[in-house]
């Protein structure tokens, strides 16, 4: 085999001191306790480069497969305070107060890593494919992949993601997290610095560890990540659980779409706010705030407990969305010829087909809210609102907090529209289709859900309908006034109107006299088309004006007689 470089594994030549393609000296020494550099593995099959990456736990160095050719990442065992290396031969040599935790830990490492090569269908895992005792320790070999860490990955992103990008990259890697925890391990590790992005835009989680190394007062030195480990992993005698791993997903997805970590977890204990830019605020879903809130209370108990309930939460909107968006498509019946329909009665089917597909989205809607209610007592867990304390306008804050939930029935729509963009206590969320109400004028909000007056948690979602008004409308007086006067006022009516002429006595010409076939308050349905009458003027006067013109003609006509005469 031809010479390689340890620190890219591709081949250079047997003079090279400096690798060509990455620099890396191959006169470089690693120091104990890792592995040599051109250190060999299993018969001489896996052999040793540069450390890539260490923690309390275990050690990765780049490797070469001479079997497949290939380079690959190894995994040694290799516990911080618990042993030392050889020098002669490599091996690890236990101290002898920590043989018991040393020989404990390392079955452990051994079991996880079993696991974990059996869950062949979680993408965003790493590929395990070797498992191996030597040296007195154990090892793990994986593929290597073409990553970029995640931090780069944002900046390259301007610095944060949307969130139907960060849907589609960390939906895999909740899937994941499920997957794990439902064959009895987990990470605990979910961070920035331990998410990879692939050459194909996939995530990768990496770093695996035992959850010995994720929490204080073991028999491994902990590594947690501040603002993303959950604060029970900070206490000796705590229980880690699903809900531990949904802090360190939601603070990794919270990453994403703000470009920061939430604080660490002393301040947070304190003020449990989370901070992000008003101008990101304001993209976010409500449904996605609510679950980056759920997901990240300070308080175990009251977080988000599984990963379904969460998987739930960041996938409820789209679907009420969607069926938004597919009740403002045309009504089309490929077994009706609508040229044949008269006008009416096709206003009639689209009308009940509406009504129809809003009753059931109300009631979805209402049936989701409930639904959560039931699953979390707190649907709607989030909070952005300006920090109290801070010099920068332009940071809004999560918190948990209870507000009384406003009366908005009887408000102009506009006027609660710009009030909600102020009042961070909730988001308001307009029905597609308004309804007729006999109380409330149009253009004003005729129901909301929450009621008014209940108590809500901080950035809930106040559902409002804007009012047609009444369904049966009442007819001005119109007589005197001009046509575009009469047109504005039953325009405002949403009465459709046609005009045609005739004589009058008694209205100036130009002015409407009245209506064709109704009178002043009769009530007429909304939208209903009406005729109204326009003034000619008095007969008599018009007639009197021809007259006039028929006698001008005639006296024009005589006199070119007479001067034609007068010329013969």
């Amino acid at each position: 085999m031809s010479k390689i470089c340890f620190g890219c594994m591709k081949p250079i030549g047997d003079e090279e001191e400096k690798c060509p393609h990455c620099g890396f000296d191959q006169n470089s020494r690693q120091s104990l306790p890792f592995l040599p550099l051109g250190s060999s593995l299993q018969e001489e099959r896996y052999l040793i480069g540069k450390k890539l990456s260490s923690n309390n736990e275990s050690t990765k160095y780049l490797a070469f497969d001479t079997k497949s050719e290939t380079p690959v990442i190894v995994r040694e065992f290799l516990p911080n305070g618990l042993c030392a290396r050889s020098k002669e031969n490599n091996k690890l040599r236990v101290h002898s107060e920590k043989a018991a935790a040393y020989k404990r830990l390392l079955s452990k490492f051994l079991d996880y890593n079993r696991t974990l090569v059996r869950l062949k269908d979680c993408s965003a895992a790493c590929r395990i494919h070797d498992i191996f005792r030597e040296n007195n320790t154990a090892y793990t070999v994986e593929e290597k992949e073409d990553l970029i860490s995640f931090t780069e990955f944002i900046k390259r992103s301007g610095g944060h993601l949307d969130w139907d990008s960060a849907r589609s990259l960390f939906m895999p890697l909740l899937s994941t997290l499920e997957t794990m925890h439902k064959n009895g391990i987990s990470h605990y590790g979910v961070g920035p610095g331990n998410i990879k992005i692939s050459s194909d835009g996939k995530i990768k989680l990496q770093n695996f560890s035992i959850s010995d190394m994720r929490k204080v007062g073991t028999d491994l030195r902990s590594m947690l990540i501040t603002g993303c480990s959950a604060p029970e992993q900070y206490e000796k005698h705590s229980v880690l659980d699903e809900s531990t791993e949904i802090y360190g997903f939601t603070a990794a997805l919270f990453y994403a779409l703000t470009g920061s970590v939430p604080d660490p977890v002393e301040k947070r204990l304190n003020d449990n706010r989370l901070l992000i830019n008003s101008n990101i605020n304001k993209k976010l879903p409500p449904h996605v705030r609510s679950a980056l809130a759920g997901g990240l209370q300070v308080d175990q108990e009251k977080r988000i407990q599984s990963f379904e309930d969460l998987k739930a939460q960041l996938s409820a909107a789209p679907t009420v969305k969607a069926i938004q968006e597919e009740i403002s498509r045309p009504n089309v019946d490929d077994d009706d010829d609508d040229d044949n329909i008269p006008e009416k009665k096709k206003k009639k089917k689209s009308h009940s087909h509406v009504y129809g597909v809003i009753s059931c989205i109300i009631s979805l809607v209402i049936f989701v809210i409930i639904g959560t209610y039931w699953l979390q007592g707190n649907p709607f867990a989030s909070l952005f609102e300006p920090e109290n304390n801070s010099s920068d306008s332009d940071v809004d804050g999560i918190t948990g907090e209870t507000v009384t939930v406003p009366n908005l029935v009887g408000v102009k729509y506009e006027q609660a529209l710009e009030e909600a963009e102020k009042n961070s206590d909730y988001q308001l969320l307009k029905a597609v289709e308004e309804e007729f109400s006999e109380d409330v004028p149009e253009g004003y909000i005729a129901s909301q859900f929450p009621e008014a007056y209940s108590e809500e948690t901080q950035g809930y979602s106040l559902y409002i309908t804007v009012s047609k008004g009444a369904k049966m409308r009442e007819l001005p007086e119109i007589e005197g006034k001009t046509v575009d006067q009469v047109a504005q006022l039953l325009g405002d009516q949403s009465f459709v109107t046609t005009q045609s002429f005739e004589y009058s006595d008694t209205v100036k010409k130009g002015l409407v006299i009245g209506y064709d076939a109704h009178s002043p308050g009769d009530k007429l349905e909304y939208g209903s088309s009406l005729e109204i009458k326009v003034s000619r003027g008095s007969e008599a006067e018009v007639l009197g004006t021809d007259s006039d013109k028929e006698k001008t003609s005639d006296t024009d006509s005589d006199k070119a007689n007479e001067s034609s005469e007068a010329n013969q």
